[in-house]
């Protein structure tokens, strides 16, 4: 059965879906990139495939985790699927009044919602490390963000027409419906963004654009010099207008222009030693966030594209966002 919390305005709009154990992997995709169009669509049509969940946490210490289908008016739909990671505490008596952080975490490509809750174990690594006292409890979102690239691909960028603007939605509606309908914080310091691969470069992109909404960022194998990617013409849209849209959501190309705004924000980056071009990108925004001293943290650690890599250090991200949070 499904739950909700009471008092929002877009609470009573939301569809809600079963139950289930969210310790058992929701998806079983990949989120490795590769130019291989049938190795993307047989890793997107088992995130798809994947039977809707939502799974509520037991009690003594574990969160729960929602699933709504919610209004996204900038994708056109009514119908999104959002993960909602609800923290121990938080239908407890005794914290009614309290309200809690909001941490948004981005799927990479192909992916999709139910991959850091599966393959990443992302709710137990916040329920381990709130206990600990390592992070503040924090309300965790995990929207999908397939679009309108081949595959579901949409690189976290707002399509050329209009047609589906996943950053609107992300920055906009996702963050004005968990502000009505849940117990959140609502200043920008209380903000952040996680991402992994694509959602890694989408997660310091949207932070960087939009301080007035969050205040730290942290990427896992993301890129911050955009390229035209596989299956993109239909988000990207023709030329010049789609080098001028990568461009314009390519932190390498624009972090001089913000110098002072992003040195009020907490920056947190790392990347695997075998990730080669990403890798170089990393080593190459860590040296110009130095230059302009813009503080931020970063840090190699061996390994590659892959979840045995994201699901380890998501823990280093957590940790180096948590002071802002706090």
């Amino acid at each position: 059965m499904g739950c909700r919390e009471s008092g929002g305005a877009a609470a009573g709009r939301d569809r809600w879906i079963g139950t289930t154990d969210y310790r058992k992997p929701l998806a079983r995709a990949s989120t490795r990139r590769s130019g291989a169009a049938r190795a993307a669509a047989v890793a997107l049509a088992l995130v798809l495939g994947a039977p809707p969940t939502v799974a509520r946490g037991d009690q003594g210490g574990k969160g729960a985790i929602l699933h709504p289908l919610i209004p996204a008016p900038s994708l056109h739909k009514d119908d999104q699927s959002v993960r909602v990671y609800l923290p121990p505490s938080y239908s407890r008596p005794e914290a009614a009044g309290r309200r809690y952080p909001l941490l948004i975490m981005l799927h990479g490509w192909p992916g999709g919602d139910g991959n850091w809750l599966g393959q990443g174990r992302a709710a137990e690594t916040l329920d381990s490390m709130s206990a600990r006292g390592g992070i503040p409890e924090v309300i965790a979102l995990f929207p999908n963000a397939n679009g309108a690239g081949i595959l579901g691909r949409s690189m976290y960028l707002n399509a050329h027409d209009g047609r589906f603007q996943i950053q609107d939605f992300i920055v906009n509606d996702l963050v004005a419906w968990a502000d009505s309908t849940y117990r959140t914080r609502r200043e920008p310091s209380a903000r952040a963004l996680i991402g992994l691969s694509e959602g890694g470069s989408a997660a310091v992109n949207l932070a960087l654009r939009h301080p007035e909404k969050f205040g730290a960022c942290a990427s896992l194998s993301g890129e911050f010099r955009l390229s035209r990617g596989f299956g993109m013409k239909g988000v990207l849209g023709p030329e010049p207008g789609a080098t001028k849209i990568l461009e314009e959501n390519s932190p390498l190309l624009y972090i001089d222009k913000i110098v002072e705004q992003a040195k009020k924000q907490t920056i947190y980056f790392d990347c695997g030693l075998d990730e080669n071009e990403w890798l170089d990108q990393n080593r190459e925004f860590d040296k110009k966030l130095t230059a302009l001293s813009i503080s931020h943290t970063y840090h190699e650690f061996p390994g590659g594209h892959s979840w045995g890599y994201w699901k380890i250090h998501l823990r280093d991200a957590l940790l180096a966002l948590a002071p802002s949070l706090r």
